[in-house]
């Protein structure tokens, strides 16, 4: 990315397909005017606090991208600014929808070196504004064979895929398509793999990718020749988060575990109240949030689908106490959180949604029926709609990629 004519351009036409803050015809007008000024008066050359500036009043992810990828100034300012962590709580995650067609051509080009996948990610502050993203392309009917054909999906965070084909993980970056390949699995072919997920971005010198297998959790350290394994007496992590700096993992049981990276790998189950263990294993849909300052279950009681009428319950898990307790959370205050219909895919959690048009206490769910998302209250009960009354919510381990929420890696914290 050279010269400013150059970046120049590739703002004008950039900002043109992300740009849904404004109003089009306004989104036109300012541009040309940062066009001119980008190549009169030197724009590639202002100072990175000036830059920062303009970062902070930026609203979504999209408008983040546009910026970043105008030039190389821009780019490394866009590395320097302080606060990307904070990114991924002030903006609502991206809805990567493999279920939908793509018929438009690409808006940018993304390099990858396996047959791509073009899916719909869409910005729910604009449900008209499609970006385009490329995944590995998973076997389907009438399409030609590619490398990928057997590997399957085990899960996602900060912004990639986790995939695996008998001893082999690849980890695809969702929105740029670059693949890292692990060292091959310490198992058999006839192990079955269930779940991956890292414990930090690829670029941390922290971060560990967790694969559950049959009754083992493999650690790899980023960057390893090896990997670590380690057993747990009731079997595999099916769930991993990061809350205030630490790992925590859940089980199919509900039960929670903290996950020690250094000096040494080891799990160390958290006791929780015999009261507690009911609570949580009545809910038969669940998701472990880390959402700001409390580490929450969220779920819905019964089996692993919501229908019209049931509610999602939330519980924040209580670490002061000895055995630790699930405290039951009646509003969200000006949280939301964002689901998916895969466990193994990572929830998001918001802060006031309220700035880009959304609504607080609230949880935003993909609903396969309706191929579309919605958002239901917490505690109340889930509502139909004129045209469809019967809305139906169901959990999934394919091995097929299923809808779910992402953020871009470079802007997960």
């Amino acid at each position: 990315m050279g010269g400013a004519g150059g970046g120049g351009d590739r703002l004008r036409r950039r900002v043109d397909i992300v740009d849904i803050a404004s109003p089009s015809t306004s989104v036109e007008v300012n541009l040309s005017v940062v066009h001119a000024m980008y190549e009169l008066q030197g724009w590639a050359d202002l100072p990175d606090g000036l830059l920062h500036s303009i970062v902070a009043l930026l609203c979504s992810f999209p408008d983040l991208h546009a910026f970043s990828s105008t030039s190389r100034s821009w780019r490394a300012a866009f590395s320097s600014y302080p606060s990307k962590q904070t990114f991924s709580t002030l903006f609502p995650p991206l809805l990567l929808q493999p279920d939908i067609p793509w018929c438009s051509p690409c808006p940018y080009p993304i390099s990858n070196s396996f047959v791509p996948r073009l899916c719909h990610v869409t910005d729910i502050m604009n449900e008209d504004t499609y970006c385009c993203c490329q995944i590995p392309l998973f076997a389907q009917i009438n399409t030609p064979l590619s490398p990928l054909d057997e590997f399957c999906f085990r899960g996602s965070s900060y912004g990639h895929l986790i995939l695996s084909s008998k001893t082999s993980c690849l980890l695809v970056d969702v929105f740029t398509g670059v693949t890292v390949s692990p060292p091959q699995l310490p198992v058999n072919q006839a192990t079955h793999i269930y779940y991956g997920a890292l414990t930090a971005p690829l670029a941390s010198p922290d971060s560990h990718l967790i694969v559950s297998t049959d009754n083992h959790n493999l650690f790899w350290h980023v960057g390893d020749r090896s990997w670590s394994g380690r057993s747990l007496p009731n079997g595999r992590l099916t769930q991993i988060v990061v809350f205030e700096g630490k790992v925590f993992g859940m089980d199919a049981e509900r039960n929670i575990f903290t996950v020690h990276l250094s000096p040494l790998i080891h799990i160390q189950e958290i006791s929780v109240s015999f009261e507690e263990r009911v609570i949580r294993r009545r809910l038969g849909i669940a998701w472990l949030v880390a959402c700001t300052d409390m580490l929450l279950l969220v779920g819905c009681q019964g089996s692993s689908y919501v229908r019209t009428g049931q509610t999602f319950e939330a519980f924040r898990l209580d670490l002061s106490t000895e055995p630790a307790t699930w405290v039951k959370v009646d509003i969200l205050q000006n949280r939301a959180i964002f689901l998916g219909s895969d466990e193994r895919s990572r929830p998001f959690c918001c802060m006031n949604p309220e700035r880009w048009g959304g609504k607080s206490n609230c949880l935003y769910y993909y609903t396969n029926n309706r191929k579309n998302w919605t958002a239901v209250e917490l505690g109340e009960p889930l509502k139909g709609h004129a045209s469809n009354t019967s809305i139906f919510m169901f959990t999934s381990c394919f091995t097929m990629l299923t809808p779910m929420w992402v953020v871009p890696s470079k802007f997960s914290s």
